[in-house]
């Protein structure tokens, strides 16, 4: 037995990780994420820097593949898996800079915005909160944000002012801030010639200069007032001085929200966008800007099989992969289904308020605006109680925002009209006790008169919150003048019409054997698709003038997340990587319990499959 034992010993060699060929140690190396781990593999030997390079490169290629052929896999991270995590928002910036993703900034709600910056590490895949010094953004949504070398750039966005300032306008900035990643620290920069206030522009990096088209502008040539534009600006970051680049003609239409995808080193693209100031206009044109000479050249490109092209390109980000652009809309089941938000109850509201105007006119307008319902903001804790169901009022049928009232005399025309039959009847003949007609026609006038009184901050309020109730802070402007009335007479007002809202509350429906208490429905929600633009006609020297979007494929793909709008999707390394945004279906709206479950903090990466071998 002994010699047996040893004869094994003898004929037993040491086998090591070195001694598997290059494939095999590919795919091990393949499980790791593919940022700082795979990175530090690269410093071991030279063949393992070898192989880890050619695991990126695949990986890189693989994810091209699968997008051409819809043959991706999702892979949803929601807040719960990863400890302490970022709040839940929409319309923020996102940007890839080394191994991590930062996003700053967002909103909830019209009066909700923030000024964090966090970065999610993704080798780790964790969330972690760098807290900066230096001077800070003020909290904004609708920014632009780019990575130039160790540095972020964040510039422009608007916020909403607070639930104090009632009748102020919202505020747009053309401010530069640069966060240093290294010294981890936020810098102020005073840039010379700076363009008007500006949000919803889109901005990329060429060179050391940063190239801004478009957004929403509040100019002073135009009295302050909010309008589209479909400028150049160009900022050197070497001096920061900014200036207005000229361009040829025709060029795009002025618009905000679009999508500005790099090509080359000379050459930018321009696709989707939106116009709602004055008429509706939803773009899914394309352009391309040359950026040679001192005048650059727009030039309109040709866009095949449009029926096939993203739902809302406007609302949902486009992201380069390749020789394709990537958008992520709902599924083509879907597009008859209930009506999206972002088409019908988000609107720019352009309510100009006339001059001296009455004080009931003032408050009636300041209670157009959405409650905030966000409960982890300034520290509030809690939500608004709820409506009874059997006091909501009838559903808008069209999906559409409901207008209140223009002058006092409609006002009471309407809330007349609205008397509930058992009141105006309180004070008619019984068979116990007998009035006469003065009487009758006093008690009458009488409670018509307090019901006037009671009823006319109470019947906007609920018209106009369930019109506007998720309505979005970057698509609800109000671009009124600056007329700043009496700030106590307008807190006094408010304050009235909030509390005579909470009085005489219907007790709850199970108290009451007229109301029939119904569960709500199970809702059947629309999930997000991939929709891809083939965009190699116009690469690498090809000098054709069109693009074509792909037959996406049919049916709902595994692990696809809900449908969401304006959300961030950036690429990583062989991923791509979604975050955050807003539900965009109203019937989800209505019958949702929890005002924050219409947001999302979760995280979606878009992978190819795995090889076997």
């Amino acid at each position: 037995m002994e010699v047996i034992q040893q004869s094994w010993g003898h004929e037993t060699l040491p086998t090591t990780i070195e001694d598997l060929p290059d494939e095999v140690l590919e795919f091990i190396l393949s499980f790791l994420p593919p940022y700082k781990d795979l990175q530090n593999c690269m410093t071991v030997c030279k063949r393992w820097c070898a192989c880890a390079q050619n695991v990126l490169r695949k990986t890189s290629i693989k994810l091209i593949k699968a997008v051409a052929e819809f043959n991706i896999l999702w892979k949803n991270v929601t807040s719960t898996d990863i400890g302490p995590t970022i709040t839940k928002r929409f319309s923020h910036a996102a940007c890839i800079l080394k191994n991590n993703m930062y996003i700053f900034g967002g909103c909830t709600t019209n009066s909700t915005s923030f000024n964090d910056l966090w970065m999610f590490d993704l080798s780790k895949r964790r969330w972690i909160r760098p807290l900066a010094t230096g001077t800070y953004p003020v909290p904004k949504a609708y920014t632009s944000m780019v990575h130039y070398q160790d540095c972020l750039i964040v510039f422009g966005g608007w916020t909403y002012p607070s639930l104090s300032q009632y009748y102020q306008n919202i505020t747009m900035f053309n401010d530069i801030h640069l966060y240093c990643v290294t010294t981890n620290k936020w810098i102020l920069i005073n840039a010379t010639n700076p363009p008007p206030p500006m949000a919803g522009h889109s901005a990329c990096i060429r060179g050391d200069e940063m190239v801004v088209f478009g957004g929403l502008v509040m100019s002073a040539a135009q009295n302050y007032q909010m309008q589209c534009s479909n400028d150049v600006w160009v900022l050197d970051i070497i001096t920061f001085n900014w200036r207005k680049q000229q361009t040829t003609k025709p060029r795009p239409s002025p618009r905000y929200a679009q999508s500005l995808i790099t090509l080359d080193s000379e050459r930018l693209m321009l696709l989707g966008g939106i116009q709602t100031l004055h008429n509706r206009f939803v773009y899914s044109d394309c352009w391309i800007l040359t950026m040679q000479g001192p005048t650059w050249t727009w030039k309109e490109i040709a866009v095949k099989n449009k029926e096939w092209a993203s739902a809302n390109i406007w609302c949902n980000p486009a992201c380069r992969v390749g020789d394709m652009v990537v958008s992520l809309s709902r599924s083509r089941h879907g597009w008859n289904g209930a009506k999206p938000l972002v088409t019908s109850a988000v609107r720019l509201s352009a309510l100009n308020r006339p001059e001296n105007a009455p004080v009931s006119v003032r408050i009636e307008r300041s209670l157009q605006r959405p409650l905030d319902r966000d409960q982890n903001i300034n520290g509030r804790r809690g939500v608004l109680p709820r409506q009874p169901a059997s006091r909501q009022p009838p559903a808008n049928i069209n999906n559409e925002p409901i207008a209140g009232p223009s002058n006092e005399q409609e006002r009471d025309k309407d809330v007349t009209n609205e008397i509930p039959s058992h009141e105006t009847n309180a004070a008619g003949p019984s068979s116990d006790l007998k009035f006469n007609n003065n009487v009758i026609d006093l008690n009458k006038k009488e409670a018509m008169r307090k019901n006037k009184t009671k009823n006319k901050g109470m019947k906007i309020v609920r018209q106009l919150q369930e019109a506007n109730k998720y309505r979005m802070a970057a698509f609800a402007c109000d671009s009124s003048s600056n007329n700043t009335p009496n700030e106590n007479d307008l807190i006094n007002q408010r304050q009235i019409a909030h509390l005579e809202n909470r009085l005489e509350p219907y007790p709850p429906a199970a108290e009451r054997p007229d109301v029939v208490y119904r569960q709500p429905p199970v809702i059947k929600r629309n999930t997000l698709t991939m929709h891809v633009l083939d965009i190699s006609t116009v690469l690498n020297g090809n000098c054709m003038n069109y693009v074509s979007w792909l037959c996406p494929r049919l049916g709902d793909m595994n692990g696809a997340p809900e449908e969401l709008v304006m959300y961030s999707l950036v690429k990583g390394n062989g991923e791509l990587i979604m975050f955050g945004g807003v539900h965009n279906e109203i019937r989800v709206a209505r019958f949702t319990e929890n005002p924050q479950s219409m947001y999302s903090n979760s995280l979606h990466f878009i992978t190819a499959p795995r090889d076997i071998i």
